[in-house]
This record gives structure tokens, sequence and C-alpha cells, in this order.
């Protein structure tokens, strides 16, 4: 009987159907991010499952949210200082930094305001438009430049039509819809640049999770998938920036936590590599 028991044990055991973790996430995810999680997650053993939950369109509050009930369990968010202590980030780049990327929006009958632009001295004149709640308008202003601030219910296009300022400096996503307006042109002479990390955030209360990404996201560079996926998304959209072909002009960034990892040169877009 003893035997029949053991037997049955080794039989009925492996057949025990696994449980499928559910991961709740913001709705209206970018389809990249959605792809790179679900990559991440499917070097683990155990098995994972995405839960859209409502979306969360205040970045700040969706850090509030990790880990409450109701809330989230994975944020992806521009990183600073701020938001780092309030939860665990995953300090891998998502998007290798290209968002730190703007292309500089100007009026049609404006195209050649940069085109003598060698250093930052020569944008003292110029006037940028940036929302008063954009990570950039900081970035710009301490970096010694003129900014004319916006607020959410205003439209920065129609400021620039109206020429209440030279430039909107942009994103690789957001110009291809600016550009839908022929009166608007993106800049062929300059692109700004500062260093700027998009991570995937969780609770500080659940480092197993924490380690499940962060291992996921690793293998995925470590085999290429993570680049593969990456052009898959970007390329186009870098091919169109053409960054061999203008002047990049750096700024600092006073919003980037000093832990982030930019000795890492894989982690970070650079033009030809």
């Amino acid at each position: 009987m003893k035997l029949l028991w053991l037997v049955l044990g080794f039989v009925i055991f492996p057949l025990k159907a696994q449980e499928t973790t559910e991961i709740r996430i913001s709705a209206g995810a970018d389809p990249y991010i959605i792809e790179l999680l679900t990559l991440s997650l499917s070097y683990q053993v155990e098995s994972a499952r995405l839960v859209s939950v409502r979306s969360i369109p205040s970045q700040d509050r969706a850090v509030r949210l990790l880990g409450e009930k109701g809330g989230l369990d994975v944020s992806w968010l521009v990183t600073n200082s701020q938001r780092e202590k309030a939860a665990s980030a995953i300090r891998i780049p998502l998007v290798k930094g290209i968002l730190g990327y703007r292309i500089p929006l100007v009026h049609k009958h404006n195209q050649a305001l940069l085109s003598g632009v060698r250093y930052i001295g020569d944008l003292r004149r110029v006037t940028f438009g940036l929302r008063r709640d954009w990570p950039d308008h900081q970035i710009f202003e301490r970096n010694g430049l003129s900014v004319t601030s916006f607020s959410q219910e205003d439209s920065g296009y129609d400021m620039l039509l109206k020429k209440r300022f030279d430039v909107l400096p942009s994103d690789l996503v957001s110009i291809e819809a600016a550009l839908s307006d022929t009166d608007l042109v993106a800049d062929q002479h300059v692109v700004f640049y500062y260093p700027s990390a998009v991570y995937f955030f969780v609770s500080h209360d659940n480092p197993l999770l924490h380690s499940q990404i962060e291992k996921g996201l690793k293998s995925a560079l470590q085999d290429g998938r993570f680049e593969a996926l990456f052009l898959k998304h970007f390329s186009t959209r870098l091919e169109k920036l053409d960054l061999k072909n203008k002047t990049v002009i750096e700024l600092d960034n006073p919003n980037l936590p000093p832990s982030a990892p930019l000795e890492v040169p894989f982690y970070w877009y650079k033009q030809g590599k």
C-alpha cells in the first residue's frame, strides 16, 4: 500500500497546474513597453500574465499606486531622485536614452534660424516653448536658455504658429503628429540631447518582481533580443533623426540621479553603434 501511494504521488504532483502570476500595468501602454516587459518575464520559470488596469495619466500618481490594492505592480517612468526614493527602479534604460533627444520644431518661415548654431552659446537669443510640467522645462532653463512657459491647457503648436516663441523641442514620438501641420517643420541643422532614462519601477515591497524583471532584461541584452526589439520599433525614427549630419547640442540634466548607469555603453543608443 505504501508503495502504491508513493507511485501515485509521483504521478499526481507533476500534473498539478502551474499557477500564473498576474502583473498589473496601466492601460494604454506603448506596444514596445508591453513587448519588452513580456520578454523580460519570459526568462523566468514561473508563468506571468500582464493585466491592464485603468489608465494612470499622472506619472507621480503611478508611483504612489505601485503595490497598492487596486493599483499597479509595474510602471515605466522617466527617472528622477524623488521617484527612486518612492519606488524601486530597475536601472536598465528601456529605450536606451533616445527620449533625451529633442528635435527642434520651427515655423516654416523660420527654417534658417538654427543653421549657424554650433555651440550652446549660439542659442542665447532663441526662445524655446516648453510646458511647465515637462522635465525639459527645468533642463533648458538650468542650461541658461530662454524659455516661454505654457500650461497643459494651451497648445504649444498653436503658440509656435503664432510665433510666441521660436522653437518647440519635440521627442522622437510626438514630432510625427506635429508634422501633420504643414506650417511646422523639423529643423535640419541641430538636435538637442540630455541624458535621460526610462526605467521599470516596482514597489519597494516586491523585491522578487524587481529581481525577475532585472534578470530578464539582462538576459535579453546578452542574447540580442532586447536590441532586436528596440530596432524593430525605433530604427526608422532614428534614421530620420540623422544625427551624423546634424550638430548635437548636449545639455546637462540636473534631474538625472547619480545612480544612472552612464558608464555602461551598451545601455545607451549611439549613432552607428
